[in-house]
């Protein structure tokens, strides 16, 4: 399935179209702090990004809102967000380019952010949120090439290292009713142009978000923490569970030493 992905997004000759739980790696959560063995999804970035600069391929991505967290379960037990923002997001893209293609400039970079890729968190009418403050999630691992072809499945496009099924549909006639039943609605709500800045993307193609080690930025914003703490613990309450704040860390300290712990589990069990 990775190579047919990966060939599908390379065939790609005017827009590729995709609405996934995430696109970043699986974080300690309340942070940016990648788990063991959780990385960026390199190969298929390089290829969104080969289309992009190539063939000024449009690329749009809807995406769950960070800490999106199912009725009655912790966030340790599930999350749809994975915690990166958009621009996080459209800035690893980007940076695929600048690897690939060395002479690119910062110019033609910025035009390509502002022309071709569209990276926004999935809404409906009443906004990202539901009426008790539960942001917005999405199990889905759907997209289009080309309006032609359609991929429907359970595989993730980050890593995740799970027995997968999914179905790849090219037909246009059935792909276009898709996109009038699901996607259209589905991007006309969601996309706003509110989720990702160019000049934020631009300053964010050297930031290493790969790193280990959190620092002050790996931290979520304070509102961010708040609704994702009061979220787990309404949620801890209704299930009778012990409260799962202490998965949500206020400080670098407190989120190096999770980490720290989860690896050092991991390689007990190795």
């Amino acid at each position: 399935s990775d190579d047919a992905f990966l060939a599908m997004f390379d065939a790609a000759k005017t827009i590729i179209r995709l609405a996934l739980q995430d696109l970043g790696p699986v974080c300690v959560p309340g942070t940016k702090l990648g788990l063991p063995g959780c990385v960026w999804p390199k190969e298929y970035m390089s290829a969104l990004g080969r289309a992009i600069y190539t063939k000024s391929v449009d690329v749009e991505i809807a995406l769950s809102n960070p800490g999106s967290i199912p009725a009655g379960l912790g966030p340790t037990e599930a999350c749809y967000g994975n915690g990166w923002s958009c621009v996080d997001v459209a800035a690893e893209i980007i940076k695929t380019i600048r690897k690939q293609f060395p002479d690119a400039k910062d110019e033609k970079l910025r035009e390509l952010v502002h022309d071709n890729l569209r990276v926004c968190f999935i809404r409906e009418a009443i906004g990202n949120a539901w009426e008790d403050g539960k942001t917005m999630g999405m199990h889905a691992k759907h997209f289009i090439i080309d309006d032609r072809c359609t991929y429907i499945g359970s595989q993730n496009l980050y890593i995740c290292d799970l027995a997968e099924w999914g179905v790849a549909i090219d037909d246009e006639e059935t792909t276009k009713k898709i996109m009038q039943e699901y996607w259209e609605p589905m991007w006309a709500a969601s996309y706003t142009g509110e989720d990702v800045d160019v000049q934020a993307v631009m300053d964010g193609l050297d930031i290493d978000r790969s790193a280990q080690k959190p620092t002050a930025t790996d931290i979520l914003t304070g509102e961010r923490r708040r609704m994702m703490s009061m979220a787990a613990q309404q949620q801890a309450m209704r299930a009778g569970r012990k409260e799962d704040e202490a998965y949500y860390f206020h400080s670098d300290s407190e989120a190096e030493k999770a980490g720290e712990e989860m690896r050092h589990s991991k390689m007990a069990k190795e």
